[in-house]
């Protein structure tokens, strides 16, 4: 039990070693409250005897294959390169590739033609709020404005009724049908699938990233885990650019 908390922990912390600059005091709580809660569920596993006995840790893939078919998609459709984003809304390392990364791509690639952005969700267990922000997103898409909430809610940081609710007015969506979307239930099974196509991909945490060429659906090619900066996925980009 104890090595496996030390590799979550060593896999937790590895991405804040890279931007441990400028961290804020919220950011860093946040960060300590999700490590409060891996490490709840791993003693949620010992206690049902299902932690593995002398198995050493799998290895990472490098490569994973992906579906686009049906997500939404920002850029270009016929851009030559695609990324596919496995997210979570409260996951803070989530949020520290929106505010490093994500723009910047935006800017250099995507806003330019070479360069379309698939999202896709994942949910994690521990965070309360994750799936409810999930599905506003694709509420705020029935009214064109995925996009638009998908940026509230990582520029908000909070994510209770009440704040989605704000956001959804601050971006200028129709309260009722917004509302009526919420609990509607209907984005519950494709959320259920985007989990399940992340797990038989490999992709257990987030965020979570596939680069590859641009299919008609399926999107093959590098896997990339974690918060990583902008010069990572460049790298990649203009790799399959050439």
């Amino acid at each position: 039990m104890k090595k496996i908390l030390l590799w979550v922990l060593i896999i937790c912390l590895a991405p804040l070693t890279v931007f441990a600059e400028g961290i804020t005091k919220e950011q860093g709580d946040a960060i300590l409250k999700e490590l409060k809660a891996i490490r709840q569920e791993l003693n949620q596993i010992k206690k049902r005897g299902l932690a593995p006995q002398g198995r050493g840790r799998p290895a990472r893939p490098t490569t994973a294959s992906v579906s686009t078919l049906g997500n939404p998609i920002l850029g270009d459709l016929k851009a030559p390169v695609t990324i596919v984003e496995f997210t979570d809304y409260q996951c803070p390392f989530c949020r520290k590739f929106y505010m490093a990364a994500y723009k910047e791509l935006k800017k250099e690639y995507i806003d330019t033609g070479k360069l379309r952005f698939v999202l896709r969700d994942l949910p994690l267990g521990f965070h309360q709020y994750a799936k409810p922000a999930a599905i506003s997103a694709h509420c705020a898409g029935e009214q064109d404005k995925f996009w638009q909430m998908h940026d509230a809610l990582f520029e908000g940081n909070k994510f209770t009724p009440n704040d989605i609710l704000g956001y959804a007015k601050s971006i200028g969506l129709d309260n009722k049908a917004f509302k009526s979307c919420l609990t509607s239930g209907r984005y519950n099974e494709g959320l259920e699938q985007d989990v399940a196509d992340a797990n038989k991909a490999g992709i257990t945490g987030t965020p979570g990233f596939v680069v590859g060429r641009t299919t008609d659906n399926i999107v093959k090619g590098a896997f990339i885990s974690g918060t990583r900066p902008f010069a990572t996925f460049k790298k990649e980009i203009d790799k399959l650019l050439q």
